[in-house]
């Protein structure tokens, strides 16, 4: 199921007892400019399903995340600065061009993700198979150095 819907009704619904918003496509509010970013900074979104959704350029940053299912979610220039993403699937997720610096993943699926060109600088980063990893960025992060050039990761 594929819908479209704004930061502030994701946020809205969130609060009201919603989890289940697989399948989205965040987009801007009425009078926001298509190429700014999407503004959920510092929201709590814990549990929440995002099953395949699409949320580029969403800003994620201070974000928490925890226990959620984000199994194949776009996240193409998304910005989780500083996000809580324990114990979370990120399983298949598309995380180019996508900032995590210091992020906490810990406990998190990464297996088959595409993570090309993305900045993981100083997070805290659990083990991943079979991972995309074209110029990315893993300086200062916790990291299993044996995970990156093992297990069928494309470095």
């Amino acid at each position: 199921m594929v819908w479209e819907i704004t930061a502030e009704e994701l946020l809205e619904r969130y609060a009201d007892g919603e989890r289940n918003f697989a399948g989205i496509e965040l987009i801007q509010s009425d009078g926001v400019p298509l190429d700014n970013v999407i503004n959920l900074e510092g929201a709590v979104l814990k549990g929440i399903n995002l099953r395949g959704a699409y949320l580029r350029q969403a800003d994620l940053r201070r974000a928490d995340l925890t226990g959620s299912d984000l199994f194949g979610v776009s996240l193409e220039l998304a910005e989780l600065d500083y996000a809580i993403v324990r114990d979370a699937n990120l399983y298949s997720a598309n995380l180019s061009w996508c900032r995590l610096p210091e992020a906490d993943l810990s406990g998190t699926s990464l297996d088959h993700m595409n993570a090309s060109s993305t900045l993981f600088r100083g997070a805290n980063v659990g083990g991943f198979e079979y991972a995309m990893l074209i110029n990315t960025d893993f300086r200062d992060a916790y990291i299993a150095p044996n995970v990156i050039w093992s297990y069928g990761n494309f470095v």
